[in-house]
């Protein structure tokens, strides 16, 4: 093999999430899917199951997509580690006597210098070809989620991902499944939990691994008001196949002084994350809604890496209250 196909297969094995988490090279496949979706949620810890709207949710839970009370698009972007590139897009709408969404997840591993291997004694080693070889991984989701019961208290969905990824002249794909399911009490507490990345293998350069088997089951509490600022707390308990259960703590504060005035938001995050993951416990950000717009942003930052990484979201809602 080339050495530039050589490294960028390597990262594209064990991709730049940090997570020790991901353990050795080859033991799972298309990791990404287990990387960060959506601002606002990122911002949280991705304690976002419970608390899930709108067109992102097809990422953390489909059952969540029945809150939707109209067409919602949202995009965002990160500047990953290592170079990469992550981004989302995600499109709701009602359809039938639920929500339809579709979305695209994509993590680009940027590209490097191609050399022969000039000794197969000493593969280090090469002769630069001149060329460069990149890696991308992309998934595309379509799911659907629909209130079970009267004031949609039961909330059902499910999901289907056709995940691929592409390093130099190598590629493989595999189809995967999310099914998730949510209830409000009638206190107001939101509890959710959710099966993910359920699948079939995928075959890169002829090594072949299973999905990352997901389940999180999350709650959130009823909304605390205090004057004209609201705070929710929320938790999240998950597991990727192989890995230790981990959990989150999260809290979201919202203030708006005049049902005109724009509302803004503060959010942050505390994991207990699993020995040998590089990522910070603490993850935080902002918001701003105008109307049917919100831009949110978030912050993650990497103890051994000494870096951070920030992301962008920017939504569109045809209800202006369904955030």
């Amino acid at each position: 093999m080339r050495l530039g196909a050589l490294s960028l297969l390597t990262l594209a094995a064990v991709p730049v999430t940090g997570a020790g988490a991901q353990q050795v090279a080859g033991s799972r496949a298309a990791i990404f899917l287990t990387l960060p979706a959506e601002a606002r949620a990122l911002a949280l810890g991705e304690a976002w199951g419970a608390v899930a709207g709108g067109s992102g949710a097809l990422f953390y839970n489909p059952a969540q997509l029945a809150r939707t009370g109209g067409l919602n698009v949202a995009v965002s972007v990160q500047r990953y580690v290592a170079q990469t590139t992550l981004a989302s897009l995600a499109v709701a709408m009602p359809a039938a006597r639920g929500t339809f969404a579709l979305g695209v997840r994509y993590l680009d591993y940027g590209s490097t210098a191609e050399y022969q291997i000039a000794s197969a004694d000493i593969p280090e080693t090469g002769v630069p070809t001149g060329q460069q070889v990149a890696a991308q991984d992309l998934a595309l989701t379509a799911g659907y989620g629909v209130e079970w019961s009267a004031r949609g208290r039961v909330r059902l969905g499910a999901s289907v991902t056709w995940a691929q990824q592409h390093v130099a002249n190598y590629s493989g794909s595999a189809v995967a499944a999310d099914v998730g399911m949510a209830y409000t009490t009638r206190g107001g507490w939101d509890v959710a939990a959710a099966v993910q990345d359920a699948g079939s293998s995928l075959t890169l350069a002829a090594v072949t691994a299973p999905l990352p088997l997901t389940w999180r089951v999350g709650m959130a509490s009823p909304a605390l008001h205090a004057g004209d600022a609201t705070f929710r707390p929320m938790a999240e308990v998950r597991q990727v196949s192989g890995d230790a259960v981990t959990g989150v703590l999260a809290l979201e504060g919202t203030w708006r002084a005049t049902t005109a005035s724009p509302e803004l938001a503060g959010r942050a995050g505390w994991a207990f994350r699993g020995a040998g993951d590089d990522r910070s416990p603490l993850t935080a950000g902002l918001g701003v809604r105008f109307g049917r717009i919100a831009v949110d942003y978030a912050y993650e930052g990497f103890d051994l890496m000494g870096g951070a990484t920030h992301r962008v979201g920017i939504s569109y809602s045809a209800a202006p209250d369904a955030r």
